[in-house]
């Protein structure tokens, strides 16, 4: 969990930078999982990178069944200018 909630963020952080956002605008973050217990085993990386981005969002967890193929956690982030 920990090595693809880390990956996860990379690439969010990529995606938004590429498209000529910052992630200190990202405004709402909902965060899928296949086990919401796992991933407070490390929530920390989480927290830490929000704190790093300067974020102020809102967040809402969500654990779903399954997500594509052997993924355990996805992100979805809402950004504004």
């Amino acid at each position: 969990m920990k090595s693809q909630l880390t990956l996860t963020l990379q690439n969010l952080e990529k995606v938004i930078s590429e498209a000529g956002y910052d992630c200190k605008n990202i405004v709402r973050l909902n965060i899928y999982t296949t086990s919401s217990e796992e991933l407070f085993t490390c929530f920390d990386v989480l927290q830490e990178w929000t704190v790093k981005q300067g974020m102020e969002q809102a967040t809402t967890l969500l654990e779903v069944k399954s997500l594509f193929e052997t993924l355990k956690v996805e992100l979805e982030a809402t950004v504004v200018k």
